[in-house]
């Protein structure tokens, strides 16, 4: 069994695509199954040095941090609470739309030819796939989260080689480890994508668990549209029939009832939801009550942690000609309306643990601070959620 085969075994592929990206569409396709996630099948023998570089640029198995950092929360320059100046784009944006705004105005400053973010397909209504945005409209149209699987860089080869345009990529914290490995490992691609705009993530649902949201609707006609949040903040899960009337559910009953329960065994023990590797990663700043998040709809806004000089420069820029509006915010803030986070990086190493000798350490999760912050958590809680992880491997065999 070669390293993706148990990358595929042990439930630790993420179904990015660049399996097939590397190995070519004529060796290698990514299949949606049953589990209602994307997993590469080989159709014919590929050489040992292309099985190392799937490896080496697989994010499931591979996340480097260069940065120094500080910390939790990584390496921070610095902390904003922002959103988009236009009431469209913080309307659409699942939290604000800081993001969007960022990704229109380095289109409209000419600063990349286009923005790399995952859409809606053109296709089907429930897949997800890459997108090329290329104009503000474009940009709006495939805003919002998307909480399921894509096929994020099954083109990537294809896009990157047609021309020499220069990119800025959204995606999740995954995505950014997957892209970075990528032009590391295929240096010809270096500078091609020159920003990388994350994310918080807390994992990627199988497509499974929408298809429970329609089901739950109980409405026996075809779906033709949805979408996960946006249109108000958090904003509600909403799908379109041919002929009924649309099905509306709210956030904590899509994400917190349904959604979050079909996560893969790559997403229960990441080691970063939190856009490490980014130069701007942004997340939800959720007014709190009683010390939980409160999704009372109202108007979007986001965190911001600016990692480095690049991402500071881009936010500056953006305040200054007004795409974005910014408040100051204490780096304190961020535990309490993230909690969920702080604690997922605090017992990460636990749960990678056993993992890394299920699988005779095939992970390779270099500077996260893992060891370091496992410390720094309750040691019950952190025994529960090695023992926790253990029984899924041992199921799972």
């Amino acid at each position: 069994m070669n390293k993706i085969e148990k990358v595929v075994k042990t439930d630790l592929c993420l179904g990015c695509g660049l399996c097939e990206a590397i190995a070519t569409k004529e060796k290698c396709s990514m299949i949606l199954e049953e589990n209602g996630f994307y997993r590469p099948r080989f159709t014919q023998p590929v050489s040992q040095k292309t099985i190392k570089s799937i490896a080496k640029c697989c994010p499931g198995i591979s996340v480097r941090n260069h940065r120094e950092n500080n910390d939790i929360w990584g390496k921070v320059a610095e902390i904003k609470d922002a959103w988009s100046s236009d009431p469209t784009i913080r309307k659409k944006g699942s939290s604000g739309g800081i993001l969007t705004a960022l990704a229109v105005f380095l289109l409209e400053n000419k600063l990349v030819d286009g923005i790399l973010q995952v859409g809606k397909s053109a296709t089907h209504y429930l897949h997800n796939e890459l997108k090329i945005s290329r104009t503000r409209e474009e940009v709006i149209e495939n805003a919002s989260s998307r909480y399921a699987p894509a096929l994020v860089f099954d083109q990537i080869k294809l896009i990157l080689d047609q021309n020499n345009e220069k990119y800025a990529f959204i995606g999740k914290p995954c995505d950014i480890a997957g892209i970075k490995n990528f032009v590391r490992e295929f240096s010809q691609y270096e500078n091609r994508i020159i920003y990388h705009l994350a994310i918080f993530c807390a994992g990627m649902p199988s497509y499974n668990g929408t298809k429970k949201i329609i089901e739950n609707s109980g409405i026996q006609d075809k779906p033709i549209n949805l979408k996960y949040r946006g249109d108000g903040w958090p904003g509600f899960f909403e799908v379109k029939f041919e002929k009924s009337p649309s099905f509306k559910v709210s956030y904590n009953d899509s994400w917190g009832n349904v959604l979050g329960k079909h996560l893969g065994m790559r997403c229960k023990i990441c080691p970063d939801g939190i856009g490490l590797l980014a130069d701007i990663v942004a997340g939800d700043s959720w007014n709190t009550k009683d010390g939980y998040p409160d999704f009372t709809e109202s108007d979007g806004r986001s965190f911001v942690l600016i990692r480095n000089t690049k991402g500071t420069e881009l936010f500056q820029k953006a305040l200054a000609e007004k795409a974005i509006i910014s408040e100051s915010l204490e780096e304190s803030k961020i535990k309490e309306i993230q909690n969920y986070q702080y604690l997922r990086r605090l017992l990460a190493g636990y749960r990678i643990l056993p993992v890394q000798i299920f699988t005779g350490g095939l992970l390779s999760f270099k500077q996260l601070s893992l060891f370091k912050l496992a410390l720094k958590a309750n040691y019950i809680t952190g025994l529960n959620n090695l023992l926790g992880t253990m029984k899924r491997l041992i199921k799972d065999l």
